[in-house]
């Protein structure tokens, strides 16, 4: 996660906040599935760094697009940052659950499920453009 924060400031800056969001989720998943489908430690360390690159992204970008999309920002950040936070205080215990009753490899799928809808989403953070002035 720290190699993707530190990187990916420039990609944002290069191909905007919905491909960088979309690119995160995209290698996330990848990560995720690796995880899931292949049991073997070495594809698993190399799928533990693909899903923490693809994670690096999605709450520090999703704040800025919230924080740039018009009026009454704080309201939109402060939404989003709630959201973020809900979901790291109970996707935990929620998976937890699931995996016990239904195994953690197949709980992830929720998690997988997730991250690929979120790809689907990341055209709402493209950079609003300033209607004209008359």
């Amino acid at each position: 996660m720290t190699v993707g924060r530190f990187v990916g400031g420039r990609f944002v800056d290069r191909y905007g906040r919905a491909a960088a969001l979309c690119a995160s989720a995209v290698v996330g998943a990848v990560g995720i599935a690796l995880v899931i489908l292949v049991d073997n430690q070495a594809v698993a360390a190399v799928a533990a760094v693909l899903w923490g690159i693809g994670a690096s992204l999605g709450f520090p970008v999703a704040l800025s697009a919230a924080g740039d999309s018009g009026d009454n920002s704080a309201a939109r950040v402060s939404l989003a940052a709630t959201v973020g936070y809900v979901a790291f205080l109970v996707g935990p215990p929620s998976l937890g659950h699931l995996g016990e009753q239904f195994g953690l490899r197949n709980a992830l799928l929720v998690v997988l499920i997730l991250v690929v809808a979120a790809s689907f989403v990341t055209p709402a953070a493209r950079t609003a453009h300033p209607a004209p002035s008359p």
